[in-house]
């Protein structure tokens, strides 16, 4: 049987940097943070800690976080300026759409540096591959994390720290 005093301290490494210098806090549920960085192809890998093939990739995170982004959104419009009901859905296609969020969450947040590849996704750089959304999925995964650590109102901080409308915006040419 692992040493729990070593596990804990293997789950608080792997999610120190994503807490440090994504979040900028420390999250409760360690396990839930886990899931939203790690890929099911490192887990077929030999891990130094059996703990991490009991943490399942949950993808219900990923529904929750893309449901939570598209409230952040509307509301960001809603809330600036009078938009038809078409302009704002058109917001949340763009803004929450997988190229826009594979986009920012490469080149804004560097999302790739932080999430548990396994080989061969790291050696072949699979984020880079035009057709994921390997990138845009974690990144909904990220934001229902933070949704069920602390709300929508850091999600909406989360947002405004990353300038993610203002990031998008300034890049909006090539990502249409």
């Amino acid at each position: 049987m692992e040493n729990t005093t070593e596990w804990i301290k293997y789950r608080d490494e792997v999610c120190y940097p994503i807490e440090k210098f994504l979040l900028g806090y420390s999250v409760q549920n360690k396990e839930r943070l886990i899931s939203a960085i790690i890929s099911n192809a490192f887990l077929n890998e030999k891990v130094e800690f059996e703990q991490l093939k009991k943490i399942p990739v949950d993808t219900s995170f990923e529904t929750m976080g893309d449901f939570v982004l598209d409230f952040v959104i509307f509301d960001h419009f809603a809330m600036r300026e009078h938009y038809t009901s078409k302009e704002i859905d058109d917001f949340r296609q763009f803004y929450g759409g997988n190229k826009t969020l594979h986009w920012f969450s490469k080149n804004c947040l560097h999302l790739q540096n932080f999430i548990l590849w396994g080989p061969d996704e790291r050696a072949q750089k699979k984020w880079d591959h035009s057709t994921t959304t390997m990138l845009a999925d974690r990144f909904e995964m990220v934001i229902g994390v933070i949704y069920l650590e602390r709300g929508v109102d850091a999600v909406k901080d989360f947002l405004r720290k990353q300038k993610f409308f203002e990031e998008i915006d300034k890049n909006k040419e090539n990502l249409q």
